[in-house]
């Protein structure tokens, strides 16, 4: 599966949500998500939990680029979310944990993530999904457009993952 995706520091996300309810965007109730990363040579595999939603096993290729990039990813969904912990933490070991309380809303074909990161502070996250190729252009302009009536500053734009982000502050 394939989505375009940006993420970008946000101080004050009270005022963010007001500017989603303004555009129209359907909200859904916050959700408190737990993804613990797993060592991988190759892309991203996290497990992330969720009393809200359950749990699911994501693998995820996707560049350390700040602004709108391709995400390719797989999506399983786990029944047993601790044995499949416990078996991939002692087949591969685990990288990292990271915590989250997720507010989501959708705008048109885009889903905005209003996240309140453990340790980090507060993001923005605008998906799109792309359900073939040739719609790749129109999603990112989609994308481009929802930062734009958001007011999201391109100065703001992150590109590690959530993860990266979080290691980078446990080891400094």
């Amino acid at each position: 599966m394939l989505n375009i995706e940006l993420k970008a520091r946000w101080e004050d996300l009270g005022k963010l949500r007001e500017r989603c309810e303004a555009l129209g965007a359907e909200g859904q109730e916050p959700e408190r998500q737990v993804d613990t990363y797993f060592n991988v040579n190759h892309g991203r595999l996290k497990l992330r939990e969720s009393l809200e939603s359950g749990a699911e096993l994501i693998y995820y290729l996707r560049d350390n680029v700040a602004g709108v990039q391709e995400s390719h990813y797989e999506l399983y969904r786990a029944e047993d979310a601790e044995g499949l912990k416990a078996m991939l933490a002692k087949a591969l070991g685990i990288s990292i944990v990271v915590a989250k309380r997720r507010e989501t809303f959708v705008l048109g074909g885009v889903r905005i993530h209003l996240d309140k990161v453990q340790g980090l502070g507060s993001f923005v996250e605008l998906h799109g999904a792309v359900d073939e190729s040739g719609e790749l252009p129109m999603v990112a302009d989609e994308v481009q457009g929802v930062q734009r009536a958001l007011g999201i500053d391109p100065q703001s734009l992150v590109g590690e993952s959530y993860a990266t982000l979080v290691g980078s502050v446990e080891a400094a």
